[in-house]
């Protein structure tokens, strides 16, 4: 069946972005955009089914979580994930706690909203992009890289700010709740950067992720 997601956003740019991950992840699904919470609940409204919303936290007629009770009041049963650049865990609690199935970070950067995105559409999550590259890190069985460490060194440089912390984070052996904490991040949030740290070191699991950044000393003091 084909899936069918209204993108609702005031930023064109952000909207195309999202329209455009969505037909690469699934190409069968058909997207909706709509600028205005006036606009998402008119389209709520109409004959048409829609199994999922997009919903920007921040929208020209509506703020905080003011469109998200309108779209559940149009909608009891509408699935809905909230995108915000606040991600701070007081936010994303209350944004679930209103009824969103999930929240997708504005300031995530390609993998990560990728990973996002395959959760809200019920898609495989890669843990790792080694599955379709057929590469593994060296010292890993069935490895084909070099066997200097620069990759290592690249790949830790391409991380963004907030995949950083969370890897020092798993260095220093906290679990994930306790990175929650120390970042004040949710659950479903941390398990997202997670899961890009894993896929950019070619990692299967956090613990080779941490053997490969502590063997270029990244995390040491």
């Amino acid at each position: 069946m084909t899936s069918r997601i209204i993108v609702c956003d005031d930023h064109p740019v952000v909207r195309d972005a999202l329209s455009t991950c969505l037909r690469a992840l699934a190409p069968e699904c058909e997207v909706g955009e709509c600028a205005t919470a006036a606009q998402l609940v008119d389209r709520l409204g109409d004959t048409e089914r829609w199994d999922l919303v997009l919903l920007d936290l921040t929208l020209p007629d509506a703020r905080g979580l003011d469109a998200l009770h309108r779209v559940r009041a149009r909608a009891p049963d509408m699935r809905i994930a909230v995108m915000s650049a606040k991600e701070d865990r007081d936010t994303v609690d209350r944004v679930l706690r209103a009824g969103a199935v999930g929240f997708v970070p504005k300031s995530a950067d390609r993998t990560t909203l990728l990973d996002a995105l395959r959760r809200l559409l019920d898609l495989p999550v890669v843990e790792d992009d080694a599955a379709t590259t057929g590469r593994r890190p060296h010292g890993v069985p069935g490895g084909s890289l070099p066997d200097d460490d620069g990759w290592v060194h690249d790949a830790l440089a391409a991380l963004s700010p907030r995949q950083t912390q969370v890897l020092r984070l798993m260095i220093r052996g906290l679990p994930n709740k306790e990175i929650c904490r120390e970042l004040g991040l949710s659950e479903n949030t941390v398990k997202i950067h997670i899961g890009s740290v894993l896929r950019g070191l070619r990692a299967r699991n956090r613990t080779e992720a941490v053997s490969l950044a502590s063997r270029v000393g990244f995390g040491g003091h």
